[in-house]
């Protein structure tokens, strides 16, 4: 079909619009956001029209893109709901820590390091192979000449004392 003998743009749209503010009420269920999908409908159209040259059936594609609007902007609201205001932006979290967090961190690595320095030196070598350098317990037996049910003994111990550890400090 030639862009000559094809309905306008404005034409098609207006033919479609009460159909598909239907459709896009039945998804938003709110008169303001199905006019402002209505709108963004068009314009997007409207911005490129001269790629719809080709489009046999501009109404159903007209439907189809309001249809996919509406999804996703309810897709938008159920990710990241809408703040009303600056009442509700103290339930923000700030990403980074704060200096009290920061110091109970470095508190608790420390603890956590005199813990497995505390512990049999052949189970501590297994648990940073696995822990640290996140090697199986196959590869931490190949590399220490012992089988891995070995390797998992000594993580036994090493998991065991480091429970116990952390319990007792509570």
């Amino acid at each position: 079909m030639t862009s000559a003998h094809r309905p306008d743009i404005l034409d098609t749209f207006l033919h479609v619009r009460t159909r598909l503010s239907v459709v896009i009420h039945r998804r938003v269920r709110c008169s303001a956001t199905t006019a402002d999908l209505l709108q963004d409908t068009f314009l997007r159209f409207w911005e490129r029209r001269s790629l719809l040259k080709e489009v046999a059936d501009l109404a159903g594609y007209f439907m189809t893109t309001g249809r996919n609007l509406a999804l996703d902007h309810q897709r938008r609201k159920r990710i990241a709901p809408f703040v009303n205001g600056i009442d509700g932006l103290e339930a923000v979290a700030d990403p980074s820590p704060s200096a009290e967090q920061v110091a109970i961190g470095i508190n608790e690595l420390r603890r956590i390091s005199a813990i497995i320095d505390g512990m049999p030196p052949r189970a501590r070598q297994v648990f940073l192979m696995s822990r640290i350098d996140g090697l199986t317990y196959a590869e931490i037996g190949t590399r220490l000449g012992i089988s891995p049910k070995t390797v998992f003994s000594h993580m036994v111990v090493a998991l065991e004392r480091l429970r116990s550890a952390m319990l007792t400090d509570e």
